[in-house]
């Protein structure tokens, strides 16, 4: 199975992947890559867990 590329999709697309494929490590390393690309840093992956668990709640 071929990857898709992580650098072509949208915050969006790889939120929606990484919630279908939470394995992926590398779609992991693509998202916290974005993240820090916005100016935002993280410590751990706890830390984007935590952020994709109060974007969630702030959209249900």
């Amino acid at each position: 199975m071929t990857k898709p590329n992580f650098e072509a999709m949208s915050r969006q697309q790889l939120r929606e992947y990484i919630l279908i494929h939470r394995d992926d490590d590398d779609a992991i390393h693509a998202m916290v890559l974005l993240i820090q690309k916005e100016g935002k840093t993280l410590n751990s992956i706890e830390e984007l867990e935590q952020i994709i668990h109060e974007r969630r709640q702030q959209h249900q």
